[in-house]
């Protein structure tokens, strides 16, 4: 296979704050809106486009605002995760309602009870979730291998509030997404459509995520899905260690916050596309 070749084209991405940023997670790409400004092609909203490893949602809420959410998928293969994007979706008046009655109560003792309890059983599961999600240690969003939350919780004992505008704007965004709960194989026989591929960064050793992909599955459903749509990758590996094609072209991100195990000023990733972003055919 030969080794990708690497754009002179540079970004950096500094502060993620803005109108698709949902809740903190390690990785997440709300701050990249400037860079899927200039490789998300024009075109891509005419087919569908599917968040292959949804995670915080960005990517999804990201197309959504641009595109429009009726050609959008939004897919993780943790149902704790789909479920809470259910209800940003279809109920965010009850999942506010729902936050606020944890922030009525919240405490370390009652962040770790919360911690105990079941995050899937519909509105309940997906207002914990979130709660939990708002209040862990430096946004470290964490599921053991039996798919429990364990992050610690945030130094500060006092629950954040909730910006209300931005999570009504993004359900208004998203009421059309489609939301599933699937393995990232079980697209492998898309076609004519825009992939975006985050998978939970591979080769990483401090168990961050759960369901992390194999990285020689991983580079087996690029090599199936590339001939047959437009994809964009999201990585923290360099091309070659996930099995990236050399038809490839590779941006690098400077990240201006930290990531995963690294200090804030080594964080770094690529974005790998298959396509020239400003053609409008693969």
């Amino acid at each position: 296979m030969a080794a990708a070749s690497t754009s002179v084209r540079q970004y950096e991405v500094r502060n993620g704050r803005n109108r698709c940023h949902l809740i903190p997670y390690i990785g997440n790409k709300s701050g990249f809106s400037d860079i899927f400004d200039d490789l998300v092609p024009d075109d891509a909203g005419g087919g569908k486009i599917v968040d292959v490893f949804g995670g915080s949602g960005a990517f999804a809420i990201y197309c959504c605002f641009r595109f429009g959410s009726d050609n959008v998928v939004y897919n993780d293969n943790n149902p704790v995760l789909a479920n809470f994007m259910t209800f940003v979706r279809d109920d965010v008046a009850g999942l506010l309602g729902e936050y606020e009655r944890h922030r009525s109560m919240s405490s370390p003792d009652y962040f770790l009870g919360v911690r105990t309890e079941s995050l899937t059983d519909g509105l309940r599961g997906a207002g914990r979730f979130l709660y939990l999600a708002k209040n862990a240690f430096s946004g470290k969003i964490r599921f053991n291998k039996k798919n429990k939350f364990n992050a610690p919780m945030r130094k500060s004992t006092g629950c954040p509030s909730l910006s209300e505008e931005r999570l009504r704007a993004i359900s208004d965004a998203v009421s059309r997404m489609v939301i599933t709960n699937k393995n990232f194989e079980e697209f492998q026989d898309i076609r004519d459509a825009f992939l975006y591929l985050d998978p939970p960064y591979m080769n990483n050793t401090n168990a961050h995520y759960n369901g992390v992909p194999a990285t020689d599955s991983f580079a087996r459903f690029v090599r199936a899905t590339t001939l047959h749509n437009r994809v964009m990758i999201s990585e923290q590996n360099e091309p070659d260690a996930i099995g990236i094609p050399g038809s490839y072209r590779i941006y690098r991100i400077a990240l201006r916050r930290s990531l995963q195990y690294v200090t804030q000023r080594e964080s770094a990733e690529i974005i790998a596309i298959n396509y020239d972003p400003h053609e409008r055919t693969i």
